[in-house]
């Protein structure tokens, strides 16, 4: 039986807007206004993810799973204040891009984002690979289910609308017409709406045509 994973969807859509900035941050003629603007905005929107994610690990899936099995936190907990430096330092780089920067100068941001991508990566495949099992092993589903609704009840909306712009294109559309009519059934028509015009920005026709038309 499948049991309740609580990275999956969160880390899908973090590997996706990944990639997709790194690959964007490799093509991107940084002296072209329209570019480096665009280029900004989706780096804003995956620093607010990181720095979003981060913080509910820290403060809800980390802090549950530290009260249950004490120490069990302190490797994550130790990487992320690592990760945290790092992504901070990107974030002030990224603001202060003018486009005035020579070649050399966006080939050392581009490697070092680089470097922070792959030991992102790897930290989040170890939060999947270890600390997974021990938050199936420690918690009942149910107990799993109750941490996730305990987030998503402080989840700010905006910050919502971003997760679910880049998990829904990284996942498969069962798992998103499970998260799609969760969300359909709990929220306001306005609200639902909105998640999906921020979908259809990012995910290819054909996709969400599909998607939209088994949702329930």
């Amino acid at each position: 039986m499948s049991r309740i994973k609580s990275f999956a969807a969160p880390h899908k859509g973090l590997r996706y807007v990944i990639a997709k900035f790194a690959a964007s941050l490799g093509y991107t003629d940084f002296s072209n206004p329209a570019q480096l603007n665009k280029l900004k905005q989706l780096g804003n929107e995956m620093f607010t993810l990181l720095t979003d994610h981060v913080h509910t690990e820290n403060e809800h899936t980390l802090k549950h799973l530290e009260e249950r099995v004490p120490g069990a936190s302190e490797h994550d907990a130790a990487d992320h204040e690592k990760l945290e430096t790092v992504q901070s330092a990107l974030e002030q780089r990224l603001s202060e891009l003018t486009g005035l920067e020579s070649s050399d100068e966006t080939l050392a941001f581009y490697l070092d984002f680089s470097t922070f991508q792959s030991e992102y990566l790897e930290h989040i495949f170890e939060e999947e690979t270890v600390t997974e099992l021990l938050l199936q092993q420690h918690f009942s589903d149910e107990e799993l289910m109750q941490h996730r609704v305990e987030i998503m009840q402080k989840l700010p909306f905006p910050v919502l609308l971003l997760w679910m712009k880049y998990i829904i294109p990284a996942q498969r559309e069962d798992e998103s017409l499970g998260m799609l009519s969760g969300f359909k059934a709990n929220a306001p028509a306005a609200a639902f709406n909105q998640v999906l015009a921020n979908i259809r920005t990012e995910i290819a026709a054909e996709r969400y045509e599909s998607l939209i038309s088994k949702l329930v």
